[in-house]
This record gives structure tokens, C-alpha cells and sequence, in this order.
């Protein structure tokens, strides 16, 4: 009797698109002299990390949108390349131009949904769960968000006299923030318009009735500044265990 066949992966028509160009300024100096992608964490580019735990969730086909120092990005990938059965190329939209303009520039290498990530953002995401509810939805696009804590100390108080009720630090606020990971159909990438930035383009699906979200509650890290990029090393470890020794 034949074994079952192998159920498709929900993953099987993605691609990667991931957002690489930009500046980085508040990273200075560790962007003076590399893009932001390529800002060391625990000795390894936080692209490095990326694409690494991207792989393990099952993507097979990645591309780069690059701007900023866009050659030391091909150096990488050149210096890095990914394991057999696996394809990546960098499109280079030049420093100033939009976040639409590089996800379309990079549709040429797209031949279904993509999935649209931040080069300078980590997180746990179960990118099946996120495909899984994506596709029960219907969405054109969905996006992954996770929640708002505050970074200060919240305190509570009434009447004019500031009769203090309660006292939180750092609360988890009832937000959620946009943190990247955003699958797309292709018609939701039809919509997209030059010029224009991802919070244009999904605010105009969601308009439409055409964005979901997909609450992540897992670990989150975002780099911007060098205290982001400190505080991101001593919480890497949930990324470097996945990548196994000597990867």
C-alpha cells in the first residue's frame, strides 16, 4: 500500500520580500560603514538571523530590496549563500525610494504571494498559522501584529485633587502594533501605487474590508538604536537555538 501523500506546505507559493534599503541613521555608527540589515547581533548580520529562521519555516525564495550601501548586501549573499533548493536575488531601488516602489520593484522575481518583512525586525512568527488563517479569511492581505507595552510607567488618577489609584510599570496597552510579516495575494499586490508607503497601501485594502491581522505573542525584536540593538543581543538566544550550532 502507498504511503498518504505529503500534504502541500501553505508556504509553497511565498516569497520573501524583505524591505533592506533603508539608513539606519539612528544606528550610527554601525550604519556609517554597513546597511542596517547587516548591523552584527551575537557576531552574525541580523539579515543573517532572518533568513536563517525564514528557512526553517519552510520559505524557499527570497528577495533582498535594497537601497543604502546595496552592495554590501550582494557581498553577503554572495559571502553567505543559502543551502541547495533555495533562490535569492537583490533588487536595488536606489536610497530614496518608498517602500511600495521596492516591493514593486521586486515583483518581476515574485511568481505568487509574497510576504513582506522588515529587514530590520525579528520574531518567533508561525508563518504555517499565519498562512493557515491568512488563507480561512479570505484576505487580500494579512498582517502580523503584535502587542503595545508601554515604555514608561503608567499611573492612574482622579478628580482634581490627583488622587493616584494605581500605579502600573510598563504596561501592555490595548494596541497592537504593526510589525511586519505581511502576506499578500497578488491582487493585494495590484493595489499597491508608487511613491506611496505600506501603511498607504494597507490602509487602503483595509478601506476595502481587505486586511486581517495576525496577533503574534510570541518574541518581537525590532533594532533602531543602538540601546535596541544591546537589549536585542541579550534576547536573541529564542533565534540562535533555532539555528543550531555552527550554523
Amino acid at each position: 500500500m502507498s504511503p498518504p501523500p505529503l500534504a502541500a506546505s501553505p508556504l509553497s507559493d511565498v516569497t520573501a520580500v524583505l524591505l533592506c534599503g533603508g539608513k539606519g541613521e539612528r544606528l550610527r555608527p554601525f550604519t556609517e560603514h554597513l546597511p542596517k540589515p547587516l548591523v552584527p547581533l551575537l557576531g552574525k548580520p541580523l539579515l543573517q538571523h532572518l533568513l536563517r529562521y525564514l528557512l526553517l519555516q519552510g520559505v524557499r525564495r527570497f528577495v533582498l530590496c535594497t537601497g543604502y550601501k546595496a552592495e554590501a548586501i550582494v557581498h553577503f549573499v554572495e559571502e553567505k549563500p543559502l543551502p541547495p533548493g533555495n533562490s535569492v536575488v537583490c533588487v536595488d531601488s536606489g536610497e530614496a525610494a518608498s517602500m511600495a516602489d521596492r516591493v514593486l520593484d521586486a515583483r518581476l522575481h515574485v511568481p505568487g504571494r509574497a510576504l513582506v518583512c522588515y529587514g530590520d525586525t525579528l520574531a518567533n512568527v508561525d508563518l504555517s498559522l499565519l498562512a493557515q488563517s491568512h488563507e480561512a479569511s479570505g484576505a487580500l492581505a494579512t498582517l502580523t501584529v503584535y502587542p503595545l507595552q508601554s515604555p514608561y510607567g503608567i499611573v492612574s488618577c482622579v478628580g482634581e485633587a490627583g488622587l493616584v489609584t494605581g500605579l502600573l510599570e510598563k504596561p501592555v496597552l490595548p494596541y497592537w502594533i504593526n510589525i511586519g510579516f505581511i502576506l499578500c495575494e497578488p491582487a493585494a499586490l495590484d493595489e499597491m501605487r508608487r511613491g506611496t508607503d505600506l501603511v498607504m497601501f494597507l490602509g487602503a485594502l483595509a478601506e476595502r474590508g481587505g486586511v486581517r491581522a495576525h496577533r503574534h505573542r510570541g518574541k518581537h525584536l525590532t533594532v533602531n538604536t543602538e540601546k535596541e540593538r544591546s537589549e536585542a543581543e541579550g534576547e536573541i538566544e529564542f533565534f540562535t537555538l533555532l539555528e543550531g550550532a555552527g550554523a
